[in-house]
């Protein structure tokens, strides 16, 4: 699933030298009210993205987030997500950033309900702290709308993700967002 998402962010990249990133994360899921999941569940996920100069970027992300969704006996039943998100940052190489996004995810829910789809809309907030050339931390906040989950009925159920992980950038993104224009030479 992240190979197919993968792949049309980075056939963009190839034709922009800004960065590209690979990034692993995990933290919690907080599932709204209505849908009967109290607390936190487990949240892991990847990503593979492009850094387009200093201020956009895309990213194509998988999830799974390890919760009980009204199984018998509390077995077990993920919420696996895919989406393709874009990101607006605030300045170059550390900065806060907004997050806006589509994508689906995948619920299964109490054998009687059984497994649904659903289309997902994503906003959130979060920070990027670059550590040198190649790495960097970033923790963020998001707010997935899944519409129409068999689980809440007509409507939205919303989750919000609280995540941090570490990225692995590469390419050659250290270009000046302004060009420097010197005198030519005869």
């Amino acid at each position: 699933m992240l190979a197919g998402l993968a792949v049309p962010v980075l056939a963009l990249a190839a034709r922009d030298p800004g960065r590209s990133y690979f990034d692993v994360s995990g933290g919690e899921t907080f599932f709204a009210a209505g849908s009967g999941l109290a607390g936190g569940h487990p949240t892991v996920g990847l990503g593979v993205g492009h850094r387009f100069g200093h201020h956009f970027g895309v990213e194509a992300q998988i999830a799974s987030a390890f919760s009980s969704l009204q199984t018998p006996g509390g077995r077990p039943a993920n919420q696996y997500s895919g989406s393709v998100v874009g990101r607006l940052y605030a300045s170059g190489r550390s900065s806060p950033y907004l997050s806006l996004g589509v994508g689906a995810a995948s619920n299964l829910f109490s054998p009687q309900v059984g497994r649904g789809s659903s289309l997902m809309g994503i906003l959130g907030v979060g920070y990027e702290q670059r550590l040198g050339r190649h790495f960097g931390l970033h923790l963020g906040v998001r707010d997935q709308m899944l519409f129409h989950p068999p689980l809440s009925g007509p409507g939205t159920l919303n989750d919000i993700q609280v995540t941090g992980g570490i990225s692995y950038f590469w390419g050659s993104g250290d270009r000046h967002g302004f060009p420097v224009v010197g005198p030519s030479r005869s």
